[in-house]
């Protein structure tokens, strides 16, 4: 394989490493022999993957043999990239846990061999059953690195969390104990919205408004023409920054955003000691100037994602108006000691204290939007600088230009949740990206004058 110093082509790639190591200690290069190489992020997931296919000629899933938990060593960069772009598991190795396929082909076999990474087996095979005490960014920090729990050497983003606590974790797997103290954890912004998720370059313990005021490191353009075609920048710039194939997945989901509770919910707070509850509210109309959101970033203004103005009904009602949409159920003592809720589904929350805030159905919102916002799926050339959490500029040409050539709301800040890395040795070498992108504000307001709805009159018919 050839390999240059100089980019030739947008998508253009080197394999600098593909080692495969076997049970029996023989290492293997695949360089030469790789078909493709997917990796994948998710913002969602705690742990990377990846899968590798190879042309097999020497019987090697047979005589060395493959069997799982053997070690892949990768490491992937564009020409002229720094070393902080490149994906790089030399060090932190990816793990063989499943032979994907294997296809006889002539004389030799095409072997599909799908990868994880170390934190998630740590993760199957441990449990936690500790108690801490501090701040939750700490306890997070422990687990992380604790040799008796995910033991990792990765690069951790650790964004602090605000208060001292005093927490009981019996016998949960290390990434559900993590994402658990998510769900209780504040910024000292005094934001809620924590995620944990691994990317190509670390994992992340952070709030999405960390994400936001990060600001966007690309831009893309969707069809041809624009910003970048004008004959003010190379054709391999321009088709960095060219979106190959756009496709909305959703466009805020009325009924589903209004079922979770992205618009109006209800918290009851059960003072289980006293046999008392006090009754909390949260209202997106409230609470969208007082939180960062992706349009909101260097001084400009977001707007929702509708209307919240509009009346919706004949009692003058507006969306955020109706918190028994979503009702959650929260049990406290007098002095915040939390028993048992349904703070993280699927498991009893431990034993610790806490205080119930509305923030918790603010946190409720947020990321409830990530899944039911505005949202495409883009391909474009590859770009090994990107990952999930990152936010991007895109802009999406109208169908009938008028003043504008672009759609002024749906064009604007996105966040990546989920990346494809796709790096092809076939006829067309390339690197792509396949991304789902989503916004939860936009640049321009929806109008909100929405006339009084039609209410037609039926009787009753008894039969």
């Amino acid at each position: 394989m050839v390999q240059s110093t100089k980019l030739q082509y947008a998508g253009e790639f080197n394999i600098k490493k593909c080692e495969l190591i076997t049970h029996s200690g023989n290492k293997f290069d695949l360089t030469q022999t790789l078909v493709e190489v997917n990796i994948y992020e998710d913002l969602m997931s705690n742990s990377i993957n990846a899968n590798i296919s190879f042309t097999d000629d020497k019987d090697a899933i047979t005589f060395f043999p493959i069997v799982g938990n053997e070690f892949v060593k990768l490491e992937i960069e564009t020409p002229e990239s720094t070393n902080s772009a490149a994906i790089s598991f030399r060090k932190h190795v990816f793990i063989v846990y499943k032979i994907l396929q294997k296809i006889d082909v002539q004389q030799a076999s095409l072997v599909s061999l799908s990868l994880t990474t170390n934190e998630m087996f740590s993760n199957l095979r441990k449990r936690v059953s500790q108690s801490y005490t501090g701040s939750y960014s700490e306890m997070v920090e422990k687990i992380f690195r604790d040799k008796n729990y995910l033991n990792s050497k990765k690069q951790l983003n650790l964004e602090d969390t605000i208060g001292g606590h005093s927490l009981i974790i019996p016998n949960m797997h290390p990434f559900a104990a993590i994402n658990m103290i998510a769900q209780r954890s504040f910024s000292k912004n005094n934001t809620s919205s924590y995620l944990f998720y691994e990317t190509t370059k670390s994992y992340n313990f952070r709030t999405l408004e960390s994400l936001f005021e990060q600001g966007s490191v690309f831009s893309f353009v969707v069809g041809e023409g624009g910003d970048y075609q004008d004959g003010k920048v190379n054709p391999m710039e321009a088709n960095l920054h060219q979106v190959e194939k756009n496709e909305m997945i959703s466009n805020n989901d009325i009924l589903s955003n209004t079922k979770l509770g992205i618009y109006s919910s209800k918290m009851i707070v059960h003072d289980i000691y006293n046999k008392n509850f006090s009754v909390k509210t949260f209202s997106y109309k409230d609470e969208f100037d007082k939180k960062v959101d992706i349009e909101n970033l260097g001084g400009s203004k977001g707007h929702p994602l509708f209307p919240v103005n509009s009346i919706l009904d004949e009692d003058n009602n507006k969306i955020s108006d109706f918190s028994d949409a979503n009702l959650t159920v929260q049990s406290t003592s007098a002095d915040g000691n939390i028993f048992a809720t349904s703070t993280y589904p699927n498991h009893r929350t431990p034993y610790g204290k806490t205080n119930p805030k509305e923030d918790i159905l603010n946190r409720f919102s947020k990321i409830g939007l990530l899944n039911n916002g505005i949202k495409h799926f883009l391909e474009v050339v590859g770009n090994t600088v990107l990952e999930v959490g990152q936010i991007i500029t895109l802009k999406l040409p109208k169908n009938q230009t008028h003043e504008k050539f672009y759609d002024e709301k749906l064009s604007g800040n996105y966040m990546i949740t989920e990346l494809h890395h796709f790096f092809s040795e076939g006829g067309d070498r390339k690197h792509r990206i396949g991304m789902t992108v989503v916004k939860d504000s936009v640049k321009d307001g929806y109008p909100d004058a929405l006339p009084k709805m039609p209410v037609g009159k039926g009787a009753t018919k008894k039969l």
